[in-house]
């Protein structure tokens, strides 16, 4: 066993990847192993015997190689049960290791309804750390002959963590797609491969897991589960609610199109305990295959309004959330039948604004560090607002919610929004603790805000509770919140390519490293536009495709810039 050790750490404390170990004579030693500590997988949870939710053989060609990316493993439904025997494993020696509750989520938010996917949820209810992603591609992409013994070598470098601990659990949701009970009982098989303890939660949105596992481990946080968190933002909600002045012009009728997702029974559930005087619309759209022309993803890059919101009267507030209810837009039906857009970057500017007023009414800006965090995909005049409106500087890091909510916890208040409208606001306990010391209405109402913000990932039900509190106690409309500032125009589009990985960006994801060729034919067609014209391409973390995004001085040229760049992909 020190010889295993040994191997899996050198004297510079350099990990070994799991090929690296099948080099060495670790491999061997634990390969030899297989007596002492049987891997015995189930043949339809193999790569070879994979089996679809219909009981369809699907075998894993040799070689096909998987990535976690930021939302975990994403691919067609019926190549992912062998993955998902493998994340029920991986989770169970996470939760192994950490003693604590660990989730995982079967979903693949707005994808077509033939795609599914699985992601760990860490102990604070955040997304899984960078060393176990390594850790669940290396054992995805072992082969059949090879998983029980990097099985074997994975335990052995992480010093044997014990089984049966009552405090470590797998913690298991899904949303509404027809593979997701098959997934779950592949999870379930492997997290039970090490007999550690697995809970099915269950239908559930993307946030709500990570509420109740941050809750499992955090119990004086919060109630648990799926009704304590119905509990906790209703009851919060209405405690705050109280305290806003009456108004004149925000209206509590809203329209939410909830993706033909999982969102949709459960904002339904959430907002039968808001009751008066608050009632919530909610417009249920009929299912319809692929998750088509609706969702956030879908307004936000066709500029069109949900399929079924016709009716829908101009100058009303709608809500839109993305298939795991983990994104949230808004927009409203204008005069000329098209929308305004009100995206990620407008909700963090209005609780932005929101939160630093409140923070200088109580004297605290000196005492807290206070910072908003953005991407690329940003609209330009928002950093704007953010510089001469908030006196803020905004701080910029590379695509994914990983990079932006890490950079946000660096702070004692901070807020990050992608463009796309997956976001929150992350506090530190200094932070809540300067509230609980005021005796000023506005420590408490910054406090209860704090609590309603689910801050340990983007929740569209609890952003969406926030956005109408902040427009409540402003007496807005929603064209006066559209007024903080013109967006410039911009324009975005998704490219069918048949290997993402061929494109390579600098770390801010502005500029392609590759295919070099590309980028200079961006940078034409970008020079060609003048002064404010910027545009990149990135590839997708999900998906083969690549996106492009395009800002001009007028939508005319941003929509030219875009079709232009898109030739250029194609052409390649």
């Amino acid at each position: 066993r020190r010889r295993a050790v040994t191997f899996s750490h050198s004297q510079e404390k350099k990990r070994l990847s799991l090929p690296e170990l099948y080099r060495t004579e670790s491999y061997e030693y634990c390969a030899g192993m297989a007596d002492k500590i049987p891997v015995v997988v189930p043949s339809q949870f193999t790569r070879d015997g994979n089996l679809d939710h219909l009981g369809k053989h699907v075998p894993i060609a040799a070689g096909t190689r998987f990535a976690y990316g930021t939302a975990g493993f994403r691919e067609r439904a019926d190549r992912m049960a062998f993955i998902a025997y493998r994340v029920g494993y991986l989770a169970s020696l996470r939760a192994r290791t950490t003693g604590k509750a660990i989730g995982v989520m079967i979903t693949a938010s707005h994808n077509p309804e033939h795609d599914n996917g699985v992601k760990i949820i860490d102990p604070k209810g955040e997304m899984l750390v960078a060393d176990w992603e390594e850790y669940a591609t290396e054992l995805i992409n072992a082969s059949d002959e090879e998983f029980p013994t990097a099985v074997r070598a994975l335990e052995t470098s992480l010093n044997d963590p014990p089984l049966g601990s009552v405090t470590s659990v797998v913690v298991c949701g899904r949303d509404t797609r027809a593979s997701g009970e098959w997934l779950t009982k592949a999870v379930h098989e492997g997290a039970a491969l090490h007999r550690t303890r697995f809970d099915n939660r269950g239908l559930l949105t993307t946030p709500q897991l990570h509420y109740i596992v941050h809750v499992l481990n955090r119990p004086t946080w919060a109630p648990e589960g799926e009704q304590g968190y119905y509990q906790h933002h209703a009851e919060t909600f209405a405690s705050l609610y109280e305290m806003l002045p009456a108004t004149k012009k925000y209206t509590t009728r809203l329209h939410i199109d909830c993706a033909n997702g999982i969102g949709a029974p459960k904002m339904r559930l959430l907002a039968d305990l808001l009751g008066q005087p608050s009632p919530i619309l909610i417009l249920s759209i009929p299912r319809m295959s692929n998750q088509l022309q609706c969702g956030a993803d879908f307004v936000k890059i066709a500029r069109e309004a949900p399929a079924r919101f016709e009716d829908v009267p101009v100058n009303e507030r709608c809500a839109v959330f993305d298939g795991d209810a983990d994104r949230l837009v808004y927009f409203y039906k204008k005069e000329d039948g098209k929308i305004e857009l009100l995206d990620g970057d407008k909700i963090a500017l209005l609780i932005a604004q929101f939160y630093k007023e409140h923070l200088s009414s109580l004297g605290l800006l000196d005492e807290v560090t206070f910072g908003i965090v953005q991407t690329a995909y940003a609209n330009g005049n928002s950093s704007k607002y953010m510089r001469e409106q908030l006196n803020t500087t905004p701080i910029f890091v590379p695509t994914g919610v990983k990079h932006l909510h890490h950079e946000a916890a660096k702070y004692d208040c901070a807020i990050y929004f992608e463009a796309n409208g997956h976001g929150t606001a992350t506090f530190s306990d200094k932070f809540f603790n300067l509230l609980e010391r005021s005796d000023k209405p506005e420590g408490r109402r910054l406090w209860l805000m704090s609590r309603l913000i689910n801050m340990v990932v983007g929740d569209a039900m609890a952003d969406l509770l926030v956005v109408e509190l902040i427009l409540r106690d402003y007496d807005w409309t929603v064209q006066q919140w559209a007024e903080m500032y013109e967006e410039a125009p911009s324009k975005q589009l998704k490219i069918p390519v048949a290997d993402r990985s061929l494109f390579r960006t600098t770390p801010d994801e502005t500029r392609l490293v590759e295919p070099a060729a590309l980028q200079t034919k961006i940078d034409d067609a970008v020079g060609k536009r003048g002064e404010g014209a910027r545009a990149f391409v990135r590839p997708s973390g999900t998906e083969n495709i690549v996106r492009v995004y395009a800002e001009s001085a007028s939508q005319a040229d941003a929509d030219e810039l875009a079709a232009e760049i898109e030739q250029a992909v194609k052409a390649l």
